[in-house]
């Protein structure tokens, strides 16, 4: 056997035997969840392999499992969280509202809600609510193609815009859908193109005379946190206004998180429509299309002649709960954001990131760390660093790493996901926290035979392992 992979393998035995040891509730959990819940848990990224984490409460920038253990919380639910865990004003907010009752149609609340979303958002003229990024997403591709009267959107390689069928392709840097049950005729509208080469985009803007939108994520974070740049954000807005194309930003993540403005007012463009999620709601369910106007005029009872009608409606769109979190949110985002607390995020996110890359370096373990804003992810490899080089890496060694940081007491991402975001409720000495573990982990176990050997907990849910080949037509 190659001495690396008997090595790599004697660290994947400690790692996991020390995690059942201390997580013994987590698999008494699991084994209950998985008897009513599929696959355990209430979505595929939330499982890692030998079983996930239940846990039980978190407050400020920490959780609790079910066995008591604690961690350092740097995954945020996936990113809602960028207050933290039960901050008081959001906490207060939902308690201040609480006897308007669960529901109300067409509540006060929203108009408030948005109001400082417009205060916020540069192309927030019009807002409307609802549950979900995904929503969110479907609603604004709806209106960009009643508003242009054509049928195809196009999406980049190695951006993620939630749950709809046809945009789950090219999450990578081919064309393939994350998984099984996604047809080539749920994809047949979608039109795939590489990021950053406005060449590549304005040929296919000219190729195809149906495109009514472009949508993209500014971080391109399922891609890897690559970002943007203001100069090819700004081509893309002058090729898609020359054409006659609706321009989506999908600020799902970026929004109220990059800067309070999102990433429209980072990079001075403003978009025709951006959906907004996570951050919006601060851990409550909210999400919201905003845009001009104009095109959102399609949903309104005065619309234009022959302009809609646009249908959109969900029972939760107004939900007293999600609401009241965002109202709260929103006043906070705008007070840090006066009182320069979103550059501080920013400088302790480029700490941690500075104190990663030498952590590995002096344990000879070849690691890129992108870093955007409060968001940083991981890449196990020493080639130059690009989304084609890096979209095929083997996740093995990476959630392996997460996993022993998890016994540490870090819970820096979930193995599965590879999203490390900060909170305003990070402070310098957690980033010292998280370092001085890692520092820990790296002098336990050999990672550069881990990294040599290709090998770790690799989870189902590898979209390097999951893709299905998916052929346009």
């Amino acid at each position: 056997m190659n001495a690396a992979v008997a090595d790599a393998g004697h660290v994947r035995a400690t790692i996991l035997e020390s995690y059942r040891r201390r997580t013994e509730r987590s698999a008494e959990h699991y084994a209950k969840a998985s008897q009513v819940l599929a696959g355990g848990t209430t979505g595929n990224l939330r499982y890692f392999p030998p079983y996930p984490l239940y846990f039980s409460q978190g407050a400020g920038s920490e959780v609790v499992d079910a066995d008591g253990n604690r961690y350092l919380d740097c995954f945020l639910a996936n990113g809602p969280l960028l207050l933290g865990h039960r901050h008081p004003a959001v906490m207060a907010s939902v308690q201040q509202y609480a006897a308007l009752g669960s529901l109300q149609v067409n509540p006060p609340l929203a108009v408030e809600v948005a109001r400082l979303i417009q205060q916020a958002v540069p192309c927030a003229e019009r807002i409307r609510f609802l549950n979900s990024g995904t929503e969110a997403v479907m609603t604004a591709m709806r209106l960009a193609r009643a508003f242009t009267g054509k049928r195809k959107v196009l999406k980049f390689f190695g951006h993620y815009h939630g749950q709809l069928d046809a945009l789950l392709i090219g999450l990578g840097s081919v064309p393939a859908a994350i998984g099984l049950g996604i047809g080539n005729e749920a994809a047949s509208s979608t039109v795939l193109c590489p990021y950053e080469d406005i060449e590549a985009l304005e040929r296919a803007l000219n190729s195809d005379p149906d495109i009514a939108a472009v949508i993209l994520d500014p971080a391109m974070h399922a891609g890897g946190l690559w970002g943007s740049s203001s100069k090819y954000l700004k081509a893309v807005r002058e090729l898609t206004a020359r054409q006659g194309v609706v321009l989506i930003f999908d600020e799902v993540i970026t929004g109220f998180r990059l800067a309070f403005g999102g990433a429209q007012s980072v990079h001075a463009v403003t978009p025709d429509l951006a959906t907004f999620g996570k951050a919006l709601g601060a851990g409550g369910k909210l999400a919201a299309v905003a845009g001009r106007e104009e095109i959102l005029r399609s949903l309104a009872p005065d619309r234009p002649p022959g302009r809609g009608p646009v249908f959109q409606s969900g029972t939760y769109n107004d939900g007293t709960e999600a609401l009241a979190c965002a109202v709260a949110a929103l006043k906070l985002y705008k007070e840090l954001h006066e009182g320069g607390a979103y550059a501080s995020l920013t400088r302790r996110a480029e700490r941690l990131a500075v104190g990663l890359r030498e952590a590995f370096k002096r344990h000879a373990v070849p690691c890129h760390v992108n870093q955007l804003g409060p968001m940083l992810q991981l890449f196990f490899s020493d080639a130059e660093p690009s989304f084609e080089a890096f979209s095929g890496l083997p996740a093995g060694p990476l959630a392996l790493f997460y996993l022993a940081l998890i016994n540490a007491g870090i819970l820096l991402s979930l193995p599965t996901s590879n999203h490390v975001y900060l909170s305003f409720a990070h402070t310098d000495a957690d980033i010292e926290k998280i370092l001085e573990a890692v520092a820990v982990v790296l002098d336990r176990f050999d990672f550069s035979a881990v990294v040599r050997a290709g090998i770790g907990e690799v989870s189902p849910n590898d979209r390097s392992k999951s893709c299905e080949p998916y052929a346009k037509s």
